[in-house]
């Protein structure tokens, strides 16, 4: 096997080892001049050559795939072994289908992609109903970023039903009694917000811009820590709340500049850039963290008590699981790539990283 074949099956391998295990709710909207950048990197280098090679051996095999919607979702609350939970994870796995098509059709003009996303944004748009809970929900955001990408390739009848289907989860949400001060309100803004770029809908925009502001001050401290580490007394969960919002700092600016919100400081000095310089010891290692010994948090005990390692109190925090946020991180700090891959400065050991990294982002 040469060098260009092993470096095909080696992103094949990762890339379906995460589509089969782990939903993929982020999508690196790309436009125009960035796909050009990365169409002239397909042909220059190797290594972005063999990243597109196999993302589109990936989209053709999803070709002969059907969608597998849902009318509801079982995820949020249940545990990983939970009939129910597993049965929609199955399902939602579509999302991770979509990101990749998506992918393709930034290195191809082959419309069979998009006709492909269409049918799986059209299937869930027929079948989801709307639920009003972001955790559940947020799974979905890869159907509303393709919608959002590719809204021109629907036709009036099919753009009207994407619209009231999006519109109904944006309401639900939107009209929530309560939710948690902590990723729960993340995953929450990022949707309305998402869905008010796709659709222009300036009430929905202005909800998630107030609620971004809002939500800086009263969930993360000065000190750059976050009400989910208080809480939960896990790292993996400051993380996981920071994630969401980069994906919409960094993709919705393309609809509204309104929304990178990256740098933005509140009175008290409180940042989501504070709140990353912050994790950058415990992702050097030069400090450790034992995760969920003080969680407050009933079904974190649960989840220990039914022996899922995962959760184990005193479990010490493991760098990579920050990958999910370093992959939109480094569209700011580039160097945060060295947190990535061992490599530190070649952008194209990580799909997702890649594609926020300086090599394609024309704000880098």
């Amino acid at each position: 096997m040469n060098r260009q074949s092993l470096l095909i099956f080696t992103i094949i391998f990762f890339i379906s080892l995460k589509a089969f295990t782990q939903i993929n709710t982020g999508v690196a909207v790309l436009d125009k001049q960035e796909q050009e950048r990365y169409r002239n990197l397909i042909k220059e280098n190797k290594e972005v050559r063999a990243i597109h090679d196999s993302l589109a051996l990936l989209a053709n095999k999803y070709l002969d795939l059907e969608p597998k919607p849902l009318e509801v979702i079982n995820y949020e609350g249940l545990l990983e072994n939970d009939p129910e939970r597993m049965k929609s994870i199955e399902s939602l796995l579509d999302a991770n289908k979509v990101v990749d098509l998506i992918y393709a059709t930034y290195g191809s003009n082959n419309t069979v992609y998009v006709n492909k996303i269409k049918e799986f944004v059209l299937a869930w748009a027929n079948t989801y109903k709307a639920s009003g809970n972001p955790i559940n929900e947020n799974k979905l955001t890869p159907l509303f970023w393709s919608y959002a990408i590719y809204k021109d390739n629907f036709s009036a009848d099919e753009k009207t039903i994407v619209d009231n289907w999006m519109l109904s989860i944006a309401k639900k949400e939107k009209d929530r009694k309560s939710t948690p001060n902590n990723n729960w309100q993340s995953k929450r803004l990022k949707i309305i917000g998402i869905i008010g770029c796709a659709l222009d809908n300036e009430e929905l925009k202005q909800f998630s811009l107030e609620g971004i502001k809002k939500y800086i001050s009263s969930a993360y401290y000065p000190d750059g820590s976050s009400n989910d580490l208080k809480t939960r007394d896990a790292m993996h969960y400051h993380s996981s709340g920071i994630e969401p919002l980069l994906d919409m700092f960094i993709n919705l600016q393309k609809f509204d500049s309104r929304f990178d919100q990256y740098s933005y400081t509140d009175e008290k000095g409180v940042s989501i850039e504070k709140a990353i310089i912050f994790m950058e010891p415990y992702l050097s290692g030069e400090k450790t963290h034992r995760e969920w010994v003080n969680t407050t948090v009933a079904l974190d005990k649960e989840k220990a008590e039914a022996g899922l390692k995962e959760y184990e109190p005193g479990k010490l925090y493991n760098p990579k699981d920050a990958l999910p946020m370093l992959n939109w991180a480094v569209y700011y700090q580039p160097e945060l790539f060295q947190y990535v891959c061992g490599c530190k400065v070649c952008y194209t050991c990580n799909v997702e990283a890649f594609f926020n990294s300086p090599l394609i982002r024309k704000n880098n």
